[in-house]
């Protein structure tokens, strides 16, 4: 059975913070990079997991004319539901700090 919550790790917070920080902008991996600092390998796991919690939708975009021949980029944007989880475990994650690392819940999830 898959594992339905998160690490609020710092590569967790700094992802969630730049999400929060535009919520209504697609973002791509390589965006996420420059504004957080974290090396890929960091990034697209907390992704992919955010993803699985449904707190992110997602697609493909269209390759522009310059990036033909490139594949197309992936593009994430925190969900409603997903922006206000967002929110909440980042504040709490900023008040907790002191007390060890904190679990997410999925989208929808009983308290």
């Amino acid at each position: 059975m898959a594992r339905r919550e998160l690490e609020m790790t710092g590569a967790t917070q700094a992802v969630l913070a730049a999400l929060v920080a535009a919520p209504a902008r697609d973002h791509h991996g390589a965006v996420l990079h420059a504004e957080t600092g974290l090396p890929f390998a960091r990034i697209y796991p907390v992704l992919a997991r955010l993803e699985s919690l449904q707190w992110l939708d997602s697609g493909w975009g269209e390759p522009a004319v310059h990036q033909q021949g490139w594949p197309r980029r992936r593009w994430y944007r925190l969900s409603e539901q997903g922006l206000a989880m967002a929110r909440g475990a980042l504040a709490s994650a900023r008040s907790t700090a002191a007390h060890g690392v904190g679990r997410l819940r999925a989208a929808g999830e009983a308290v």
